[in-house]
């Protein structure tokens, strides 16, 4: 089956099973992609490693509550 066969025979439905094909399709793709993709939990997130591992500035002094209030 070609792409304009299914064009054609998508254009023969109404609106609404055409989204229903649509949905089912989009369904199949989710199914079937690699095992590579799949969804990472928070823990394993980017996020999760910067929350974990945060950058270091050399050096660095925070300021005290009054030294930020006379600024």
């Amino acid at each position: 089956m070609g792409y304009a066969e299914l064009i054609q025979t998508l254009e023969q439905l109404p609106e609404d099973k055409q989204s229903e094909v649509l949905d089912f399709a989009k369904f199949l793709a989710q199914r079937f992609q690699p095992k590579e993709i799949e969804q990472k939990t928070l823990a394993e997130s980017s996020l999760a490693r910067w929350i974990n591992n945060p950058l270091g500035v050399e050096n660095f002094q925070p300021m005290s509550r009054e030294e930020a209030n006379a600024r």
